[in-house]
């Protein structure tokens, strides 16, 4: 969980024996940026990272191309040798540093103009709660102007799960109030024994972290309420702490909200 202490910043770390290890190394949410072929990461408005294009390459040829995640939130990990780049937590530009990993974030935002359309997502099992109750920064939050992450937890074993969500265009909603349902298609996986927070736990955040563009949400709710754009989000959930079956009677709606606030986008 410590994880999401770093929502927008940056952490840096040296490592504990030099003389084994001659590396530093950071981590931390950015947004992937590519401009005229070169791809880099930004972490809010301030701080730029651009890694060596050997460790790009490198990736790559494992199979993670972070050209195909532009504009995607993702969780980088990346080192560089202090004897050759010189780089403190008052850096803000960061040049040549070599990227060990790459975790896309991004998850699927669907507008539906009808109810039942091809692209309205299968809703089959509630999830737990999109917070947690060691700590209140765990929560739904904006890491930009444009892009929401949800820190969902959910029964989950031997499938992978989909979280989809939501714009329903055609709902009526109150003044400035955009309303966003998030679904949760378990793929027939049934099983209470273990949840996304415990895979996060084990290494796998991207099982509980999703993040959400919802540029093309924004530009609807825009073309319904001449021109603005939404002060406050509501992110509408069914949850269960004790089962997956929707019909269970402990299942209750949940409504989320949430509010853009000018200075999480620094």
């Amino acid at each position: 969980m410590v994880a999401f202490t770093l929502l927008m910043g940056i952490s840096l770390t040296s490592c504990l024996d030099s003389d084994s290890d001659p590396y530093s190394y950071g981590y931390g949410y950015a947004k992937v940026v590519n401009s005229y072929g070169a791809t880099y990461f930004t972490m809010g408005k301030d701080i730029t990272i651009t890694p060596s294009s050997g460790s790009v390459a490198t990736l790559l040829a494992n199979g993670i191309d972070i050209s195909k995640m532009t504009n995607h939130v993702v969780y980088i990990t990346y080192r560089w040798d202090p004897a050759l780049i010189n780089i403190t937590t008052e850096t803000k530009d960061l040049q040549g540093v070599d990227l060990m990993g790459a975790l896309d974030l991004n998850n699927r935002s669907e507008i539906v103009e009808e109810k039942g359309a091809a692209n309205d997502s299968v809703n089959t099992a509630p999830i737990i709660s999109l917070t947690s109750s060691q700590s209140s920064e765990v929560k739904p939050i904006f890491y930009d102007a444009t892009t929401l992450l949800i820190p969902a937890n959910y029964y989950m074993y031997s499938k992978i799960h989909y979280l989809t969500l939501k714009y329903y265009p055609n709902e009526e909603t109150e003044d400035n109030k955009l309303r966003l349902y998030l679904h949760h298609n378990a793929k027939g996986d049934e099983s209470t024994s273990a949840t996304s927070t415990n895979y996060a736990q084990q290494g796998y955040l991207g099982f509980l972290q999703k993040a959400y563009d919802l540029t093309g949400i924004f530009a609807r709710y825009a073309l319904k309420h001449g021109g603005t754009r939404p002060t406050t989000l509501e992110i509408v959930t069914l949850e269960n702490p004790y089962s997956v079956k929707l019909d269970d009677a402990q299942t209750k709606e949940k409504v989320y909200t949430v509010t853009y606030e000018e200075k999480t986008d620094k």
